[in-house]
C-alpha cells in the first residue's frame, strides 16, 4: 500500500490525492455555507440559495476522513505505549498549535469588542476550556473548534486502540461504539446532557467508524468494486443532504439521525475515491491544492468572511449588484487566507512539532 508515516498518507511514494481532494471538498462545503450565512445576515438581499446552508456536511466528511487516516497511517504498527504516545503526539502537534494562534487572534478582538465575535452566544467562554478544546456548557470561543473537541476525543480512542494487536483493534473500535451507542441512548436523551458525556456518546463517532472500516475495506479487498462504491457512496452523502434540506437546521445538531444517513456515504465513497486512485485515477489539483490549506482555511475563514461581511454592510444597497461582486470576494479572501495561514505558520508549525516528536520518539515513530 505503500509509504505510512505519521499524519502523511502516501501511494507508492506521493501523497494519496483522493483524500487530499476530499479534504478540498469538505472545507468548500463548510466555507460555502458559511457565505450563504454571511450574505443573508450583511447583504439585505440573497442570491445564494438556502440548500448551500447544508454544506455544513463537510464536517461529517471531515470526520470520516479522520477515520480513515487514523487506520491508514497506523494499521502496521506493533502494539504498545510508545507506538501510541507517538501517534497522540502527532495528532496533538496538528491540532493544538495553528488553533491557539488563531484563538488568541480572536481573543484580543473578544476582549476589545466583545459584540463582534459569537455575539449570538449570551455565554461567556471559558477561556480555559476553549484553549485545551474540553468540552464545556458553551462552544469554545473559536466556534468551530466544537469539531475539534470530537477529534481529539477520536485520537484519544485511537490512541487507546493501538495499546492492542493489531488483529483485535478492529473488534476494540466496535467495543468503543457499542458502549458510545449505550451511552448515546442513556445520556443524550435528556434536555441538557453534561458537556463530557455529550462528547463521548455522540453519534458522530460513527462516521469516524465509517473512514476506519473503509480503510479496512481497502487493505482486505484491495480497492475491488471501488466502482460501485464510489457511485453509490456519492448518492447516499448528497441524499443525507436532500433529507436534511427537509427539516429546520437545529434537527441536525446532536441528532441520532445525522450520523446515521450520513455513515453509510462516508464509508463507500472513501473506499470508492481511494479505489479509483489505486486503479491509476488523478484528482483535480485545485482540489488538492485547497486540502492542503484545508485546516488553515477552515479555522480562518469565518473571521475573513465576519471583517468582509462588515465591510460589506456598510455600502450593501437593494439588488443584486454588490452580490455579484461581493461574493467571490468572500469565496477567494477565505482561500487566500487560507493558503497565506498554511505557508507562514502551519507549514512552520508542523515542522517544529515534527522535529520535537523525532527527538522524543525517534525518525521512524
Amino acid at each position: 500500500m505503500g509509504k505510512v508515516v505519521f499524519g502523511e498518507l502516501n501511494l507508492g511514494g506521493r501523497q494519496l490525492d483522493s483524500i487530499r481532494a476530499l479534504r478540498g471538498i469538505a472545507v468548500l462545503l463548510v466555507l460555502m455555507s458559511h457565505i450563504m450565512s454571511v450574505e443573508n445576515k450583511y447583504a439585505g438581499d440573497r442570491l445564494l440559495p438556502d440548500w448551500l446552508e447544508f454544506g455544513f456536511s463537510g464536517v461529517d466528511l471531515f470526520f470520516g476522513i479522520s477515520g480513515f487516516i487514523m487506520v491508514y497511517v497506523t494499521w502496521q504498527l506493533a502494539p504498545g505505549a510508545r507506538h501510541a504516545l507517538s501517534f497522540l503526539s502527532a495528532r496533538v502537534g496538528r491540532i493544538y498549535p495553528l488553533y491557539w494562534v488563531v484563538t488568541f487572534a480572536l481573543m484580543l478582538v473578544w476582549w476589545q469588542s466583545p459584540h463582534l465575535v459569537f455575539a449570538s452566544e449570551s455565554k461567556v467562554p471559558n477561556l480555559l476550556h476553549s484553549y485545551a478544546l474540553w468540552p464545556s456548557e458553551r462552544d469554545p470561543l473559536l466556534p468551530l473548534g466544537w469539531t475539534l473537541i470530537h477529534e481529539m476525543y477520536f485520537y484519544l480512542v485511537f490512541a487507546a486502540l493501538l495499546l492492542l494487536p493489531k488483529n483485535r483493534r478492529l473488534a476494540g473500535m466496535f467495543a468503543w461504539l457499542g458502549l458510545a451507542a449505550i451511552g448515546f441512548f442513556y445520556w443524550l436523551p435528556t434536555e441538557y446532557p453534561p458537556p463530557i458525556p455529550r462528547v463521548i456518546f455522540s453519534s458522530l463517532s460513527l462516521e469516524f467508524v465509517a473512514g476506519a472500516l473503509a480503510a479496512y475495506g481497502l487493505f482486505a479487498w484491495k480497492g475491488q468494486g471501488w466502482k460501485w462504491s464510489l457511485i453509490v457512496g456519492t448518492g447516499l452523502f448528497a441524499l443525507g443532504n436532500f433529507w436534511f434540506a427537509s427539516y429546520p437546521p437545529d434537527r441536525m445538531w446532536g441528532h441520532w439521525s445525522r450520523a446515521l444517513y450520513f455513515t453509510p456515504g462516508l464509508l463507500f465513497l472513501l473506499y470508492g475515491a481511494v479505489g479509483w486512485e489505486q486503479s491509476g485515477a488523478r484528482f483535480f489539483k485545485i482540489l488538492c491544492w485547497i486540502g492542503d490549506q484545508s485546516y488553515s482555511l477552515y479555522l480562518t475563514h469565518l473571521l475573513t468572511l465576519s471583517v468582509l461581511g462588515r465591510l460589506w454592510m456598510m455600502w450593501a444597497g437593494p439588488g443584486f449588484v454588490d452580490n455579484f461582486l461581493m461574493l467571490p470576494i468572500l469565496l477567494l479572501s477565505s482561500i487566500g487566507i487560507g493558503q497565506l495561514t498554511y505557508l507562514l505558520l502551519e507549514r512552520p508549525l508542523l515542522g517544529q512539532t515534527r522535529k520535537l516528536r523525532n527527538r522524543w520518539f525517534g525518525r521512524k515513530s
